[in-house]
């Protein structure tokens, strides 16, 4: 049977001359100028232009090919719409794949609409979501609700409720409750921000991710906020800015700007620039604190264990005796120091340059003076887990 959009062919075919409708239910194949449509079961209805297929549905186009339980296909809007477990496989050099269970997708303009269970897979990403807008020809996807873009390469999943991708432009967003998620060997980091950008060079060799308003991060031994996040994939760098503060086991750690080095997944270097600050609590009232201009942490197996501080060095740490009594507070200013630690608590402090150091008892000194200038304990701002990141901190 033809008319001037398609031709339909089928082993036993029956036509209705009163309703202008046909149907096959032992296979049939229908053609027009670019797609062919193979099923086991199918209805035509002349008027409408509207072909309506079950069972064993495969829809072949020159640039992808459709497999699905139920089919409706417009032979006028080359709008198919589909009703069931649908599968959609890219035959270009994009590899790219998408599966739903319910939507819509028109074969003209490549654009189409994808519910339930929607996931669109390419090389890099994968998109996935409650409902799914795609444009073949242009290669970008919307998301909403439950939204979730995962790199592959970079194993990071970026999720949300709202998300953008585009392949070509290497380019992804998420916003609504975003949160970027980091494997690693033995954990994951969790990064909470108001709107979360990935964006990839043309050479596909690296990429950045961007943070913006109101950063939280969780990891079992590292917790951090700061107002706007970058990390690069290149150097393996996450750079912190505005007011940023970040939490390794016993230490607190603040700046003007930071910025940390990672290394076989783990933190081997961490730089803090302008009114540097690391403080620990001693107990309940007390703290050890050091200061500086700029500062360098060392870390081994994602612990401190080494400080250097340049310029303007100032420290307060609190002594104790082989019973773990307190025995003196040691106060001293210097140009340069060098920290040791172990297990997270200062064990020897080397002063370079132009040293002056003093020992007191401990109740000599009064508790302004046992507060180096800058120093703010913000232990109430620290995320206790993953879901904590979405607290709403000040």
């Amino acid at each position: 049977m033809t008319d001037r959009q398609m031709i339909l062919t089928s082993d036993v075919l029956n036509y209705n001359l009163g309703t202008e409708t046909a149907d096959f239910t032992d296979g049939g194949k229908i053609t027009d100028r670019e797609n062919v449509l193979t099923s086991r079961k199918g209805y035509y209805f002349s008027k409408e232009k509207m072909l309506y297929f079950r069972d064993d549905v495969v829809l072949t186009n020159p640039k992808y090919k459709v497999n699905a339980d139920t089919l409706k296909y417009n032979t006028l809007s080359k709008t198919a719409i589909f009703a069931g477990p649908t599968t959609i496989n890219s035959t270009g050099t994009d590899s790219s794949r998408i599966y739903c269970e319910s939507g819509w997708y028109n074969t003209a303009t490549e654009q189409s609409l994808f519910t339930n269970n929607a996931v669109v897979i390419s090389k890099e990403n994968k998109l996935s979501g409650d409902s799914l807008l795609y444009n073949n020809k242009e290669a970008t996807g919307r998301g909403f609700g439950n939204v979730t873009i995962a790199d592959s390469i970079q194993k990071v999943i970026i999720s949300g409720d709202y998300g953008f991708n585009d392949d070509k432009a290497k380019i992804a967003f998420v916003t609504g409750k975003a949160m970027l998620t980091k494997a690693f060997e033995t954990d994951s980091l969790f990064l909470h921000a108001d709107t979360l950008y990935a964006k990839q060079d043309t050479a596909g060799l690296s990429r950045q991710w961007f943070a913006y308003k109101g950063v939280r991060i969780f990891k079992t031994d590292m917790q951090g906020k700061c107002d706007s996040l970058l990390y690069n994939s290149a150097d393996s760098t996450l750079s912190m800015y505005h007011e940023p503060v970040l939490w390794s086991e016993k230490n607190q750690l603040t700046a003007d700007f930071m910025n940390m080095q990672m290394a076989n997944s783990e933190i081997s270097e961490l730089r803090l620039f302008n009114t540097s600050f690391i403080s620990s609590l001693e107990d309940s009232v007390r703290f050890n604190q050091i200061k500086g201009r700029n500062m360098t942490g060392f870390f081994t197996d994602n612990k401190l264990h080494t400080i250097k501080v340049e310029g303007n060095g100032q420290s307060i740490y609190y002594t104790r005796n082989s019973k773990k009594q307190l025995t003196g507070v040691n106060r001293s200013d210097c140009s340069d120091m060098l920290i040791f630690l172990e297990e997270s608590k200062i064990k020897s402090i080397t002063l370079i340059n132009q040293p002056d150091a003093t020992l007191y008892p401990v109740d000599e000194l009064s508790p302004s003076e046992l507060r180096l200038k800058g120093f703010v304990w913000m232990s109430d701002l620290r995320p206790t887990s993953k879901e904590d990141i979405f607290t709403k901190f000040r």
